[in-house]
């Protein structure tokens, strides 16, 4: 029985494959990609120490983003470990492992819907404070989908 679902596994796997390069291969997507516009600043007189600029370009750096993104998965897989861990952990770790999962998943769900909304508002030509409106309005939206659910009782 097992065979039989890893091999269906592979299958749908191997068409959803074949499915993308075919669909990517059309070009059948005609879009130019646009940044977001950011102010081009007149002189060096408002800039202050630089720290702005120099945070903007770690934060550009695809190298730094792929290595904050393994150091995330690493603490979440470590916090996930702690949290199931056997005898030899002790149990005033387990503990607090398990909130500290949930606080950090909580976390990283928040500021990407925050970010993605306010990203994507930037793009399509907002000022900054309505794109952060409409982040904080998405945030809103589901902390009251969230206490919905509650007073239902499916959460």
């Amino acid at each position: 029985m097992a065979q039989t679902g890893l091999f269906l596994g592979f299958v749908l796997g191997v068409v959803l494959l074949a499915l993308t390069v075919f669909l990517t291969g059309r070009g059948w997507r005609h879009y130019s990609v646009t940044s977001v516009p950011t102010p081009t600043g007149g002189g060096s007189a408002g800039s202050g120490s630089g720290s702005g600029s120099d945070s903007r370009r770690w934060a550009d750096d695809p190298t730094v983003l792929s290595l904050v993104f393994v150091l995330a998965a690493l603490g979440f897989g470590a916090m996930a470990v702690l949290f199931v861990g056997g005898s030899a952990i002790p149990e005033s770790v387990t503990n607090v492992a398990g909130p500290a999962l949930v606080a950090g998943t909580l976390g990283v769900v928040v500021a990407y819907l925050f970010y993605g909304t306010y990203h994507a508002a930037r793009g399509r030509g907002l000022a900054r404070s309505q794109a952060a409106l409409l982040g904080s309005w998405v945030l809103g939206l589901l902390f009251i989908v969230g206490v919905a659910l509650r007073l239902v009782g499916l959460l």
